[in-house]
């Protein structure tokens, strides 16, 4: 580094600690993760214990790193205080190499802060999540460069970070409290979406690490191209056009990332609608006929395994072989019952499972143990962690007997089949009054 860079990191230095706003910034996020992590435990079913922390390091790194960085250029700008270091010898790379190591130097403090807050975090994880949160923070300052070096002022500058951090910080955030596949879709290609956390498995690291290393390509491309005009202005070039920067910002980061997306989306997860609360069910039904003289359930009532449900007179006391929860009764006292017919189903309320139906060409891509995330329609948008339990060794249609017809030239009508695979969620929710809900899936694959 040298003396004039040492020179601009120490006077940023000292006018950071000085600028109230800005260290507001930097201490709220994190102050904001400890309250509602450690202090007030703010949080609903499904919800990981490290999601709060994960969104205010996503809405600090793209909101706070973004506007200091904007900020200190534009205001050395307005004030003059950049031509007379330009006069007095620095030049403009090195300038820019001590706003953003001070913006940097203060951003890994706070991501620091982060890490080691994550609940029951692995070395590994906290230093992973410190790479993938600064490796943000870098893509974070090019971006406020950007901006300082194409605004007129500081207010100018301060809005454009604002529109910024709302897109980058505040909308990655919406996408993730509302589980909403199509923002998550939009927003996944920026760098705030694909932080590293301890939720994040072995195989999944390198996919957020890439997509991140991508943003900052495409920032840095964009911030050498702009940095390069601003020169050539200063020597009678192409005045700076704000319209084109902004068009390229948008192409750059659609184009650049959405490739990134693609690759990490279609070939990083299996996923399905077709998916629902399930069970097993049991039936119970009489040894032998006789008239029901005893019948002590309803449909809802809990029973615990062999209890006394009812009794048929000379067929003997009908029990519950199982703790479950009544879903259905077909009987009524006194009716006269039989072997060949069900006087009540029950739901094993121990054996409460997601049933999810996967196209067969996928399912060569999943192992028992393997992580998955639902969702449950009766619940909204909250997203809940399981595992893979168990694979079918059958489709549906063998399972149902509706197998291919075959007509008098050997031809069927050929059609993707599908295999059931149970995920049972690790997450404390409750489940047993939601027998038969629809769901949705989605399972990253390692």
């Amino acid at each position: 580094m040298s003396n004039a860079t040492k020179a601009i990191f120490i006077k940023q230095f000292q006018d950071i600690l000085k600028n109230s706003g800005v260290m507001i910034q930097f201490l709220i996020f994190p102050l904001i993760a400890f309250l509602m992590t450690s202090v007030f435990d703010i949080g609903m079913p499904g919800m990981p214990d490290s999601f709060f922390i994960t969104m205010q390091a996503g809405m600090f790194v793209g909101m706070a790193v973004i506007s200091a960085a904007a900020s200190a250029i534009a205001e050395d700008r307005e004030k003059n205080s950049l031509r007379f270091l330009l006069m007095a010898g620095v030049k403009s790379h090195q300038y820019l190499t001590g706003v953003g190591g001070v913006v940097l130097a203060f951003s890994f403090v706070v991501c620091g802060l982060f890490a080691i807050m994550m609940p029951d975090a692995a070395m590994i994880q906290i230093l992973l999540m410190m790479a993938s949160l600064m490796l943000g923070a870098v893509a974070s300052v090019l971006i406020g460069a950007i901006i300082g070096m194409t605004s007129k002022s500081e207010q100018s500058a301060s809005a454009m970070a604002a529109a910024a951090g709302m897109v980058l910080g505040f909308g990655s955030m919406i996408a993730n409290i509302s589980g909403s596949e199509t923002l998550q879709n939009i927003f996944g290609i920026f760098y705030t979406m694909n932080f590293v956390d301890c939720e994040v498995r072995a195989g999944e690291v390198l996919q957020n690490f890439g997509i991140i290393l991508a943003n900052v390509i495409v920032f840095a491309f964009i911030f050498m191209w702009v940095y390069g005009k601003q020169e050539s202005a200063k020597r009678g070039g192409v005045v700076l056009n704000k319209k084109v920067v902004s068009f390229l910002l948008v192409i750059a980061i659609v184009g650049g990332g959405g490739i990134g997306f693609s690759m990490w989306r279609n070939a990083g997860f299996v996923a399905t609608d077709d998916a629902l609360v399930s069970t097993n069910l049991i039936q119970i039904i009489p040894h032998a006929p006789g008239r029901l003289d005893r019948f002590d359930i309803f449909t809802g009532a809990y029973v615990v395994e062999n209890e006394m449900i009812g009794r048929v007179e000379g067929g003997g006391f009908l029990r519950s072989p199982v703790d479950g929860v009544v879903i259905a009764t077909n009987a009524v006292l006194n009716q006269i019952v039989s072997p060949h017919e069900a006087v009540a189903v029950i739901a094993d309320i121990n054996n409460v499972h997601i049933q999810a139906n996967i196209e067969e060409t996928d399912v060569s891509r999943l192992r028992i143990g393997q992580r998955a995330y639902v969702t449950i329609d009766a619940l909204g948008r909250q997203r809940f962690v399981g595992y893979i339990s168990e694979i079918g060794r059958a489709t549906d249609g063998t399972l149902s007997g509706n197998v291919p017809n075959f007509a008098m030239g050997g031809t069927s009508s050929r059609r993707t089949q599908l295999i059931s695979v149970q995920i049972r969620i690790t997450d404390d929710v409750y489940l047993n009054h939601l027998i038969g809900a629809n769901a949705a899936v989605r399972i990253p694959l390692r």
